[in-house]
């Protein structure tokens, strides 16, 4: 008998327990439901947050390839907006999302994206939708190489104690003569294809990246059709010596079937300097060639400096190049 009366008594604590969890569970299942709808709420304005970065993000780089190719703000306006638009239109949830577009300096751009995205379970609460933000920034940095292909083995050199920095700009015009290279023999100053070499004069001068490879249908193939390697900044070069006139027969060709744009190299004197390589690649600029004459042993090139985008991500770093901003790729700045 005792033990069935300990048995009873074990029996209606038990069910006492279970009333208790029971009611618990009732007290906390709106709790947990509530939570449960606020993390499926809270994931979906993190999804909505990742789609409107990569608007963001898409139409910063398309906004700064414009201004890299020389354009206006507003057309970099426009090219951003466009881009950043149609990865939004993809998404029926960031319908009415719009971009808005900033320049902060002369060389980047901003996008910025605000949206109230529309909730599933909030509004039970009284809540409809959570504002929603996102930008992306892209900047023009100096290209520290550019690609096979694009660049005419033809180094500007600035002969003065700076170099070209400071000398160079987009925008400006210049008339060059050719240097033959034993300008840079042995890094010793002097006469150039027998024109006199003032200090502070600044002129082009042909060149090869490859000792082996200095031979005068060589040179005018890579002046035709551009350099057949990636070149990058403090490549080691060699200034061509000689007149090396096959430079003129690709240069008229190159020019007569309207290829008037091309890259050339910035240079400057190697330390110390030696005959196979003396001198080395400074910066790049894109020029826009509108005059080539040749007489006797004079050659004169006329263009103006420009600017180009070119697809790299390996930009300039502290001290190199000029900051031309000629020769640019285009990068995320947040």
């Amino acid at each position: 008998m005792k033990t069935r009366l300990g048995s009873g008594g074990h029996l209606r604590r038990l069910r006492g327990a279970r009333g208790q969890a029971l009611a618990i569970v009732a007290l906390a299942l709106p709790v947990i439901m509530g939570m449960g709808a606020l993390s499926v709420d809270v994931g979906y304005m993190y999804v909505a947050r990742a789609a409107m970065q990569t608007a963001a993000d898409a139409g910063a780089r398309a906004g700064a390839a414009i201004l890299a190719a020389g354009g206006t703000q507003s057309a970099a306006s426009t090219e951003a907006a466009s881009f950043a638009n149609q990865n939004l239109s993809r998404l029926s949830y960031l319908s009415g999302a719009t971009p808005a577009v900033t320049f902060p300096t002369a060389t980047t751009i901003q996008v910025n994206i605000a949206h109230n995205v529309p909730l599933f379970f909030a509004p039970v609460i009284g809540i409809n939708t959570a504002g929603v933000t996102t930008s992306a920034g892209a900047a023009i940095s100096p290209a520290s190489n550019v690609p096979s292909g694009s660049m005419v083995p033809l180094g500007v050199y600035c002969n003065n104690s700076s170099g070209c920095s400071g000398v160079l700009a987009v925008g400006q015009i210049w008339t060059m003569r050719r240097y033959c290279g034993n300008f840079f023999s042995d890094g010793a100053s002097g006469n150039g294809c027998g024109n006199a070499i003032a200090n502070g004069e600044n002129f082009i001068a042909g060149f090869t990246l490859d000792d082996n490879s200095n031979s005068n249908s060589l040179f005018r193939e890579r002046v035709y059709s551009g350099y057949d390697v990636q070149v990058a900044y403090e490549d080691p070069a060699r200034a061509l010596p000689g007149n090396r006139n096959g430079w003129k027969s690709g240069m008229t060709d190159r020019l007569s079937e309207g290829r008037n744009e091309m890259t050339l190299a910035v240079i400057r004197e190697r330390s110390p300097a030696s005959q196979t390589y003396n001198i080395e690649i400074a910066d790049f600029v894109q020029v826009r060639v509108s005059n080539f004459s040749t007489s006797g042993n004079t050659d004169q090139l006329t263009f103006e400096i420009i600017s180009t985008a070119v697809s790299t991500t390996s930009f300039a770093e502290s001290g190199e190049g000029y900051g031309i901003n000629s020769v640019v790729g285009v990068r995320l700045s947040n």
